[in-house]
């Protein structure tokens, strides 16, 4: 069985991009009923926000999604296809590198072609169907991996593919369209978009994911996090304790002021597992952070987090 349209990379390379500006928007709080995963950047373009909603409006009741991927930093998408890629040149190292580049592509969508990768436009969302429990249904039975990512695979359960197409229905019928090889991935506006629909012209373009301080991740604490400039952050420790994500600031600078009189260091961490101690110095009654993160993410606390073992 085969279904939807193919999108071979130079067909998506010949859309031509015409940005509309179009602004982003945080998931979380725009689409409320909807889980995102912690470790997505939780962004979208508006209008692929609004069809997600119009999504979950239809979903059968007690069901929701999940968001595994939404925005995707450049960095994040090289990461991957880099780090795909190595593995690749490993395990074939007879293999052309036309085909390892096809080999990765497969996973990855590559980063160094005209057609901007859909996720790190903004117009592209991976979903999971939760059910009434709060728990991801069954859509792969009795396949796993990437053996079930064809969306209309015939060889899953009669159970795995009713779950599936409520699922595929509930995205389909609020404007988007698929990936044909993920039954998770859809997207609206980037070039795989205009190819799967026959459309010549797509809106968005690349999109840089709005840089942030915050206190939403599990573990953190602030009392108050408060945005006083371009790149300048206040934040208020909660009781005596600082634990903050800096998020989409890589390549760039950032001002953080924390205001505890009891905090006189403080260390950040990537993947909050090797702390570093930073640099900073007290000017009035704030400790002073400037840095520039090397990582889309990176997280300070004013005490690093000691690991049994």
């Amino acid at each position: 069985m085969k279904q939807g349209a193919l999108e071979p990379i130079a067909a998506l390379n010949r859309v031509r991009i015409v940005e509309t500006g179009e602004p982003l928007v945080d998931v979380r709080d725009f689409c409320t009923g909807v889980e995102v995963r912690e470790q997505a950047c939780p962004y979208l373009r508006v209008t692929v926000a609004e069809m997600l909603n119009r999504a979950q409006a239809v979903l059968p009741e007690g069901y929701r999604f999940r968001i595994g991927t939404a925005l995707r930093t450049l960095s994040m998408q090289r990461k991957g296809w880099d780090g795909y890629f190595r593995q690749m040149r490993q395990t074939h190292p007879e293999w052309p590198l036309s085909a390892l580049r096809r080999a990765t592509n497969r996973f990855f969508a590559p980063y160094d072609q005209p057609a901007p990768p859909g996720h790190c436009t903004g117009g592209a969302v991976d979903v999971i169907l939760l059910g009434p429990d709060g728990e991801p249904m069954d859509v792969t039975s009795p396949l796993d991996g990437w053996k079930a990512a064809y969306t209309w695979s015939d060889r899953i359960s009669p159970e795995a593919r009713r779950n599936r197409m409520v699922l595929v229905e509930a995205m389909l019928s609020a404007g988007f369209s698929n990936c044909r090889e993920e039954y998770w991935h859809y997207s609206w506006g980037d070039s795989a978009w205009a190819v799967r629909v026959g459309e010549k012209t797509c809106p968005y373009g690349l999109v840089q994911a709005p840089p942030s301080v915050e206190a939403r991740h599990e573990g953190a604490s602030a009392d108050r996090v408060t945005q006083v400039g371009e790149r300048v952050w206040t934040c208020v420790a909660a009781e005596g304790l600082l634990d903050i994500a800096v998020l989409w600031h890589e390549g760039r600078e950032v001002e953080l002021r924390v205001e505890a009189a009891d905090c006189e260091r403080l260390w950040s961490s990537a993947d909050r597992e090797a702390w570093e101690e930073v640099a900073c110095e007290r000017i009035g009654g704030a400790l002073v952070v400037r840095m520039t993160p090397q990582a889309p993410r990176l997280f300070l606390r004013s005490a690093p987090i000691e690991r049994e073992g």
